[in-house]
């Protein structure tokens, strides 16, 4: 359990990557195991003390107000956000700016996780930041070898084998303080405004901390087919 107990799924994507999936039915709505994900993600949030949760909707949003309701049936209350137009992971969150007045959850309608959240609210409230990403390890191995040429001749001075390289990748599961307001615009145009994009850099040029925490337990962003069809061999969501 967790003291954090509201948060915000962005769940208002089209799902261009998974159709003809998403043609007829919302990514957040597609079934892992007869559940859809965004259940799955509820009754994730539920587990550690989450009592009220914002969905942000946009494509076929009316089938996810349909399916969920204000949320009684899950035991947890739902409120809804329309997006008459995508306003982007930042964006979007002006629209219930005055709600969100202690630290909050945001995560993806399409990230699915094991990660332990009241570890990541423990280590987000101990480093006293504007607010927290969920960092996992990326391995990537490159497909060819790779070269190290001297400056000055250009001689062979080393050489690696298609060599693999870790990376730590972000997902779209963050804590955040309210004070993350004072560096997401008005957005009178109503265009896009990204966490990742827009908001971060801003942080940090500020000068203020934004932290990342490492994990290993599962995660997947359902973003692919084979993303959507690996996610069903879990365990987790049987």
């Amino acid at each position: 359990m967790c003291d954090i107990v509201k948060a915000v799924i962005l769940a208002g994507g089209k799902g261009t990557r998974l159709r003809p999936l998403t043609y007829a039915i919302p990514k957040p709505l597609l079934p892992i195991n007869e559940r859809p994900m965004l259940e799955h993600i509820l009754l994730y949030l539920k587990k550690y003390g989450v009592t009220e949760v914002f969905m942000t909707i946009g494509y076929l949003g009316y089938q996810i107000k349909s399916y969920f309701g204000d949320g009684a049936d899950f035991g947890i209350k739902i409120k809804y956000v329309e997006e008459k137009k995508p306003l982007g992971t930042a964006g979007c969150l002006n629209l219930i700016k005055d709600e969100l007045d202690d630290t909050f959850i945001l995560i993806g309608g399409d990230n699915l996780t094991t990660l332990d959240l009241s570890k990541l609210i423990e280590f987000h409230k101990k480093g006293k930041g504007v607010g927290t990403v969920a960092l996992f390890k990326l391995e990537e191995k490159l497909e060819y070898g790779i070269y190290k040429l001297d400056d000055k001749d250009s001689s062979v001075k080393g050489f690696l084998e298609k060599p693999t390289y870790t990376h730590l990748a972000g997902t779209m599961i963050f804590v955040l303080e309210p004070g993350i307001f004072e560096f997401i615009p008005e957005n009178k145009e109503h265009s896009v405004i990204n966490l990742t994009d827009d908001i971060i850099p801003r942080v940090l040029k500020s000068g203020k901390k934004f932290l990342g925490y490492a994990f290993g337990d599962y995660w997947v962003d359902i973003g692919r087919l084979s993303d959507y069809e690996n996610a069903h061999s879990h365990q987790h969501f049987k």
